[in-house]
């Protein structure tokens, strides 16, 4: 009998045992999920904040992703663009004033030359031929001046007779004159100073009289001839200001100003011609085809924005500005527009960050998540506790802090 009883006893406390696991299981169970619901509420549940609340909904909607660039301040001009073709200041054709054979070059095309310098020396001979036969002319003609004059004193000619011997004399002095110049011809000198742009002949090349046979131009000052309409013709005075770019130097800008402007309308265009000078600063040369642009107005310090930060879908000009998070829709006044950037004269102050990229799907109060340059500095600052948090957040035991 007490072996049975030894036996029933030890089931009983078998079964008492497996009934109290069974009960603690349970009770452990309730209470980790009311942690869990506990720490959802203090983490913010789910991983990225949305989560999901008691009743089963969803949380607040994700940041869009954004870029944004910041107000600042610079010089914005008004400009009157137009396009033309530089030329030289002065630019001179040498022509030849004698015919004979090239003898002598003494430049070449690109040399600098100062006025009367020597360019070419012709063939002498048939000048000094000349000279020598229009010499002989004149003493002939000298000694009967000379003879007749003597004769008139003592009216042994008639008055007409010794006239005429003076006429003769006085001719033949103005052909050896004329013969000395043509002699001189054969020497072709610079004009001006300046530089050779062309030569048009050789050595031992037979050139005629009025025949082209170099251009030197004066390349330290150039001019650019513009027109520009009739109703921009007030906007332009003598001494403005202008820029000047070429193709061939596209990261230099050259600085040039209003000579002169036209008296008039050019009536089958309805255009003023407008001349500036700028200097050629060893760069320019003649015939570059040049962007001129006239700075009509200028603004110094004005607050400036991109012009991709104006959102097209509204009538106003608006733009979304970056506040704690969110945008808010901000119409502006604007002002110059050049190229790419655009002035604000109100609704903005420097320093504003507006977005640039990703208007898609915003209006006034979406929250949005600025990426890209503009967030850089703050992230590179942050690095370290944003990677400690992380870690935190990675190495957490899964159910929280549980005590």
């Amino acid at each position: 009998m007490s072996r049975v009883d030894g036996r029933l006893s030890r089931s009983g406390v078998v079964v008492c045992l497996y009934a109290m696991l069974v009960a603690t299981t349970a009770l452990s169970l309730g209470c980790g999920e009311e942690e869990e619901e506990g720490d959802g509420k203090a983490t913010g549940g789910r991983p990225g904040g949305g989560g999901y609340g008691r009743g089963g909904g969803r949380g607040p909607a994700a940041a869009i992703p954004v870029k944004a660039e910041a107000v600042v301040r610079e010089d914005m001009h008004a400009y009157l663009e137009t396009y033309a073709r530089l030329e030289a200041e002065r630019q001179v054709s040498v022509l030849a004033r004698a015919t004979g054979l090239v003898e002598q070059l003494s430049v070449e095309e690109g040399d600098p030359v100062v006025e009367g310098q020597l360019l070419v020396e012709l063939d002498r001979a048939q000048a000094s031929l000349w000279l020598r036969q229009s010499q002989a002319s004149l003493e002939e003609a000298r000694a009967n001046y000379e003879r007749f004059q003597v004769l008139s004193e003592n009216n042994m000619v008639s008055p007409s007779e010794f006239e005429t011997t003076r006429l003769r004399y006085n001719s033949s002095r103005i052909s050896v004159e004329e013969a000395e110049l043509n002699l001189t011809y054969t020497s072709i000198r610079a004009p001006i100073s300046g530089v050779v742009t062309r030569r048009m002949v050789e050595l031992g090349d037979l050139v005629r009289s009025n025949q082209e046979m170099f251009v030197v131009a004066d390349l330290d000052l150039l001019l650019v001839r513009i027109y520009i309409p009739e109703r921009r013709m007030y906007q332009v005075r003598s001494g403005q200001r202008a820029t000047i770019s070429v193709e061939a130097l596209p990261d230099k800008v050259f600085e040039g100003q209003i000579r002169m402007i036209g008296p008039e309308v050019i009536p089958e265009s309805g255009t003023v011609k407008v001349t500036l000078e700028v200097p050629a600063d060893g760069l320019l040369k003649p015939g570059m085809f040049a962007t001129v642009r006239l700075i009509t107005d200028s603004h110094p310090q004005a607050l400036v924005i991109p012009k991709k930060a104006l959102v097209l879908e509204t009538e106003e000009d608006d733009v979304f500005k970056v506040v704690d998070s969110k945008v808010s829709l901000v119409t502006v006044e604007i002002g110059l527009v050049q190229a790419n950037r655009v002035e604000v004269l109100s609704g903005l102050e420097a320093g504003d960050l507006l977005v640039t990229v990703g208007h898609d799907g915003l209006k006034d109060g979406t929250a949005v998540r600025v990426v890209g340059q503009q967030i850089a500095v703050a992230v590179s600052a942050g690095a370290n506790a944003v990677s400690a948090g992380d870690s935190l957040t990675r190495h957490r035991p899964p159910g929280g802090n549980r005590k």
